[in-house]
């Protein structure tokens, strides 16, 4: 009996899955990238090249000499802001991380204001008594005083470009060219802060783990507002200048202002690299949801790999609208200037004439703007995802309802940008 064939047969199949396996693991293989992390101390950077949120961890708590549970470690941008893996597939190579163990304290944004114009104020907060006033009194006087110590040279407001105005962009963790660029993403960072607190919050409710129907609803309303942030930039226009208001536009119209010839077209694809808005739909959809599915673990997610499979290929059941180049409109006039708009309770600011800033004048009103809030006039937390959870205990949820929900999170219908003296923390009743 010749035996030969059968084994040709089965080497020729051996052969064949194991360049299948070859390939099938390449084409998943993500490019490396190089990023800089180090601990809440600042005390060392070291490099790390990765390709994804958990190879980062773990290579960065291998050089850290960081022992606790990858799960219990968490990464942060020098700003503060929390990293998860959607976020870090949009982080520029040689972004500076931090990473955090439990228990460990990160140094609060007014901390890096303190610190950096420090820096850039040397002669005068190293003045004897006044320094010491300045580092005692409460945050409210240093910032009024910060105001008043600000330079009021305009000579370099209107420069755009790095070449142009270096100064500007000196430290900053950035790859952006431009001012504009640079603010647009950072406003885009506030709105995406949003959207994962939302998220959070609805995940970490009884009503979602224990209400089998509410939460296919909540799954289901996650997705549109991950679709339709898409479609809107994140709102990173309320902080581009270019995006400005004529100055003969009536308040609350939809149409005119000064964005330049290449801006977007009505086919929802603006100018900036780092805008979700050029990723294509496949390639979003992988962005929003996190790993392929052969790569997830479907016991993090309480899910078999056939139901990841499904909500991966699930389509949001309310309708993605386009938004009107017209109605993407700034919070700033056409020079870069902000103004306060008061407490959520009043129409206006009290201290107009004192709040009001220009991040695009100097690197001083630039990190002072960070101290600047967008304040949900109806509470996100205390009012906004309460009504969304006991809404989804409903089959369905109203279109009408989700989109309302979404401007009320996510939009300036709800949203007012303020100084950080009117900013009132306490319950809007």
């Amino acid at each position: 009996m010749n035996m030969d064939k059968p084994d040709s047969k089965m080497s020729s199949l051996l052969s064949e899955c194991y360049h299948k396996l070859v390939d099938s693991t390449s084409s998943t293989e993500l490019p490396l990238k190089g990023y800089k992390v180090t601990d809440v101390n600042r005390t060392r950077k070291i490099g790390v090249a990765c390709s994804g949120l958990q190879e980062f961890k773990q290579k960065a708590c291998a050089k850290l000499n960081v022992t606790e549970d990858l799960e219990e470690i968490e990464v942060f941008l020098l700003d503060g802001s929390e990293v998860d893996e959607e976020y870090f597939k949009t982080l520029p190579a040689q972004t500076t991380l931090i990473l955090r163990r439990p228990g460990e304290k990160l140094l609060t944004e007014a901390d890096i204001l303190y610190q950096m114009l420090k820096k850039v104020n040397e002669s005068y907060l190293s003045s004897g008594q006044k320094a010491e006033e300045f580092l005692t009194d409460k945050l409210k006087v240093k910032l009024a005083v910060l105001h008043k110590a600000l330079n009021d040279d305009d000579s370099k407001t209107v420069l755009s470009n790095r070449k142009d105005d270096p100064a500007w962009f000196d430290g900053l963790e950035t790859t952006s060219q431009t001012k504009e660029a640079y603010l647009h993403r950072r406003c885009q960072d506030r709105i995406r802060g949003y959207l994962y607190k939302t998220i959070e919050q609805i995940k970490a409710s009884e009503i979602y783990n224990n209400d089998k129907k509410a939460r296919s609803v909540l799954e289901s309303v996650i997705i549109f507002f991950k679709l339709q942030l898409k479609k809107d930039h994140y709102f990173g226009f309320y902080f581009d200048r270019t995006y400005s208001p004529k100055p003969d536009m009536k308040e609350g119209a939809e149409s005119g202002n000064s964005l330049p010839d290449d801006e977007t077209d009505g086919s929802g694809i603006c100018r900036y690299e780092h805008c979700p808005c050029r990723l294509s739909w496949s390639d979003y959809e992988k962005f929003i949801m996190g790993l392929n599915v052969d790569e997830v673990d479907a016991k993090k997610f309480d899910r078999t790999k056939e139901e990841i499979q499904q909500l991966k290929e699930q389509k949001s059941i309310y309708k993605i609208t386009i938004r009107n180049v017209k109605s993407m409109t700034a919070l700033c006039d056409k020079k870069g200037e902000f103004r306060c708009s008061g407490t959520w309770n009043r129409n206006e600011c009290l201290y107009s004439d004192c709040h009001k800033i220009n991040p695009y004048r100097s690197k001083e009103e630039l990190v002072l703007f960070s101290t600047w809030n967008l304040d949900h006039k109806i509470e996100r937390s205390r009012t906004l995802i309460p009504q969304l959870l006991e809404a989804a205990r409903k089959d369905i949820l109203d279109e009408n309802e989700v989109v309302e929900i979404y401007n009320n999170l996510f939009t300036s219908k709800n949203l007012r940008l303020v100084h950080i003296v009117c900013h009132d923390k306490s319950s809007h009743k």
